[in-house]
């Protein structure tokens, strides 16, 4: 039996996993809730140091009651699926401070083969992978602590093997089974850290995001076609307040003018965002079911993207015989009476300028005469008038300064303009041959457009910081220290440690054949890995599959019940069953004389042992005296040895 102490071990071990659980999703949880997670660990510590007693019944429903009471103030109804998770996990911690018996304890630890998974709701990556699997083993582990008594490393040694053996039954599931879309889908989520906005306003923002989460990858054909810079188009932002650009009301309406295919077609695989948007080089079209190309060219879906999707994207020309009065009005407005500064110079510039081009060159000779500096940190501007401030004292910023200052100077000239926002570059993998895109990549540049001709991009970004067009924002080395700074803690901080850089990048391909050959393993992949293995039998195996399954899972179930049948039985009972098994299927059920006799007449060599055999099971059975120690053991012998002589 499992000592208190042994118990109140094993069930503080779960509370301190409930704690780091916490911890990681800290982001969503947010930081009152986490902190009254690690209290609970703490005054789990305590209760097993014997520094405090374990609180009484009403105690614990004053802790359950307080825990409620936080979720919903800190969390609350906005985010349902943050709010149950979190009730899940802190019910549970309450649960194994209340715990006091072994009971109780394994009612815990089979709740958390439906907690642990749980971390998959926010995470999908390998290493939310490996760290789940390693909270089952875990979890198992303690089971056969408390149930069996095992020690917990030669437990934990057992439960590695279960997965181990498991794993392959799983993969084989996951390939043969079939894909069916889910009843259900999680909301977007709320606290997803992006390093774009559907608001942009680039002065108030004092330094770019810290994230270094990857956002898509992308594996492009090897052509003339598609090579560097790489502008990853994701929104338009064509309406301005004087403040902030806005993304269009018209982002999520489907393209409806006619199009034509211009280049070679490459897949992106992006991950759950929270959002609709997707990605693309310039404007594009998609086949893969569910991703939609609106009027200005970008990607984008209907429900928000709550999982890792694989799309088709092929580069397309949208016809148009130019900008409707409307669309010319929208891209050339401007609110009345700001930034004069900079609505002057504009104008300067204009009535110098034969065409567009002159415009942008004079533009261009501005802010490379001037001293511009690019900058991750720039100082933020909260003035009015914040483009005359950047223009004439600042002069300094991100990509975002830069383009806004760019689209308002245009569109004061009476040049169609629009802020788009995306991301630009992305690491490459030479071994894979793809190219991964992280929150930090973000940016934002301009497209203006030419009567006749149509939209053009514009970067002036380029005019500033031109090895920014190469590559990924993590290598460029005139940013470097500031770059690494503005991540904080991360692998890509340190990745100028070669052992560190080579851990990083192990796990991002690890992380690739994850995501690509796990969580994209849609119905299309299935059919099409089944058509290369089976032939024209592939259609039926999904459906065989589910057959074979439930049959098997049926035959598990009758031998599992008929086998606790069994061990039920006292092993006198058991014993003699064996024994009667040499005459025959039935014989146990006839009376032990009957079943004597025909044992006899089938092995006559073996008369006096099944004689005695029998005398004993006869007592065992019908009187009331129980067989002492050494008949017990004597008819076991005896049981054991006319099987044996039996057999041969």
């Amino acid at each position: 039996m499992i000592s208190d102490k042994l118990l109140g071990a094993q069930t503080l071990i779960t509370t301190v996993i409930y704690g780091l659980v916490s911890l990681l999703l800290f982001n969503h949880f947010g930081v009152v809730f986490t902190s009254a997670m690690l209290l609970i660990v703490l005054f789990k510590v305590a209760i097993y140091r014997g520094l405090v007693k374990g609180p009484s019944e009403t105690m614990i429903n004053l802790l359950a009651f307080t825990v409620i009471l936080v979720v919903f103030v800190a969390i609350g109804f906005s985010n349902l699926v943050e709010m149950f998770v979190s009730l899940l996990l802190g019910a549970c911690a309450l649960k194994t401070i209340q715990a006091k018996s072994k009971k109780q304890a394994m009612s815990v630890q089979l709740l958390n083969f439906f907690v642990y998974p749980c971390f998959f709701i926010f995470s999908q990556n390998v290493l939310s992978l490996l760290f789940v699997l390693a909270m089952l083993v875990v979890n198992l582990a303690q089971m056969l602590w408390i149930e069996h008594g095992i020690e917990l490393r030669s437990a934990t040694k057992q439960a590695s093997k279960h997965l181990l053996l498991a794993l392959p039954l799983a993969a084989i599931m996951v390939v043969l089974l079939p894909k069916v879309s889910p009843f259900w889908q999680l909301p977007g989520a709320k606290k997803t850290q992006t390093g774009l906005s559907e608001d942009i306003d680039p002065f108030k923002i004092s330094e770019l995001s810290r994230s270094d989460e990857l956002v898509f990858r992308a594996i492009l054909p090897n052509n003339a076609q598609m090579q560097p810079p790489f502008y990853w188009r994701t929104l338009v932002h064509d309406k301005f307040d004087g403040t902030r650009w806005r993304v269009s009301p018209h982002h999520d309406v489907p393209l409806q003018t006619p199009y034509r295919a211009v280049g070679e077609s490459y897949t992106v695989i992006a991950r759950a965002s929270g959002k609709t948007w997707l990605y693309s080089l310039g404007q594009a079209k998609s086949t893969t079911r569910g991703v939609n190309t609106n009027h200005f060219g970008t990607l984008f879906m209907q429900k928000h993207l709550s999982s890792s999707i694989e799309y088709q994207v092929t580069p397309i020309h949208i016809s148009g015989s130019g900008l409707v009065n409307w669309q010319y009005r929208v891209n050339t407005a401007l609110p009345e009476e700001i930034n004069p500064l900079a609505t002057e110079l504009s104008q300067q510039w204009d009535s110098r300028a034969n065409n567009t081009a002159e415009f942008i060159e004079q533009m261009k000779q501005y802010f490379v005469q001037n001293s511009f500096r690019y900058s991750l940190k720039p100082p933020p501007i909260n003035a009015t008038d914040s483009i005359d401030m950047f223009l004439t004292q600042t002069r300094e910023g991100f990509c975002g300064h830069y383009a806004a200052t760019a689209a308002f100077l245009l569109r004061a000239a009476g040049i169609p303009a629009r802020l788009v926002s995306g991301y630009l570059g992305g690491e490459y993998n030479d071994e894979r041959g793809y190219y991964s895109v992280y929150q930090y990549d973000a940016h934002a540049w301009v497209e203006y457009y030419v009567p006749q001709q149509g939209w053009y991009r514009l970067d002036p970004t380029a005019w500033i910081a031109p090895d920014r067009l190469t590559g990924s924002l993590s290598e460029l080395t005139a940013l470097e220290e500031e770059f690494k700074d503005n991540l904080g803690l991360s692998l890509m901080s340190y990745s100028n440690l070669a052992l560190v850089n080579w851990l990083r990048l192990q796990i991002e391909q690890l992380d690739y054949q994850w995501t690509r050959w796990v969580l994209n393993f849609d119905h299309q992949k299935q059919s099409r890995l089944l058509r290369d293995l089976f032939g024209q039998y592939h259609k039926i195996l999904p459906g065989l599959s589910v057959f074979l399954l439930l049959i098997a899972i049926f035959v598990i179930r009758f031998w599992y019940l008929q086998r606790q049948q069994i061990v039920k039985l006292p092993e006198a009972v058991r014993l003699h069953h064996a024994v009667c098994r040499l005459g025959g299927d039935g014989l146990h059920k006839v009376t032990p004389a009957q079943a004597l006799s025909a044992l006899q007449s089938q092995y006559p060599a073996l008369s006096q042992e099944l004689e005695e055999f029998n005398q004993y099971f006869v007592k065992s059975r019908f009187s009331r005296a129980p067989l002492t120690k050494v008949e017990a053991a004597r008819m076991k012998a005896l049981g054991r040895l006319i099987i044996k002589k039996a057999k041969k």
